[in-house]
């Protein structure tokens, strides 16, 4: 299980921080990751995932906390079978104006099956509770219509648009 006490149960999935080690090892292909935070391997995450080229980035954020603090990379993890159904999470700690970021994303073969509709807001909640946190942003593809649809039914504030992104706030 995670280093961490820090995970969030929904109706069907665990919200559990990426630590240093798992993403470490799963950089370097060593499977026994997933034992790490309570996870089975599938041949789509990280391999089919939208996640497998910041695993990196996400590698260098961890290495000063290699405890997480809920401010970098969740796994979305299927509490019926313990597979990674998706990601998500916040690009770091809140800036001067005490905003995070959230981004997330399902692995194409376990779309539209509610699964974003059901971690984002469990997230957005955790970051909203976070002391020092006043406000959540997000982006999405224009063409993105169902992250437009969750994070419009999540009362997000459309702030922009600009080079086929939507930019939203929560106020």
């Amino acid at each position: 299980m995670t280093q961490s006490n820090v995970i969030i149960e929904t109706k069907r999935l665990r919200l559990v921080p990426m630590t240093y080690d798992f993403v470490r090892k799963i950089i370097g292909h060593d499977h026994s990751a997933y034992e790490l935070l309570g996870a089975v391997r599938t041949d789509t995450w990280p391999e089919k995932a939208d996640i497998k080229d910041i695993l990196p980035m996400i590698l260098g954020n961890l290495a000063d906390h290699p405890v997480p603090d809920g401010f970098d990379a969740w796994l979305f993890i299927s509490k019926e079978n313990h597979s990674v159904v998706g990601d998500g999470g916040f690009k770091g700690a809140p800036d001067e104006h005490g905003v995070i970021d959230i981004g997330y994303a399902i692995i194409e073969a376990q779309r539209e099956k509610g699964y974003a509709s059901e971690a984002v807001p469990a997230l957005l909640e955790w970051g909203l509770a976070q002391h020092g946190v006043n406000a959540v942003t997000a982006d999405c593809l224009e063409d993105n219509l169902p992250s437009i649809k969750v994070l419009s039914k999540l009362g997000m504030q459309e702030i922009d648009r600009r080079e086929g992104c939507i930019f939203y706030r929560t106020f």
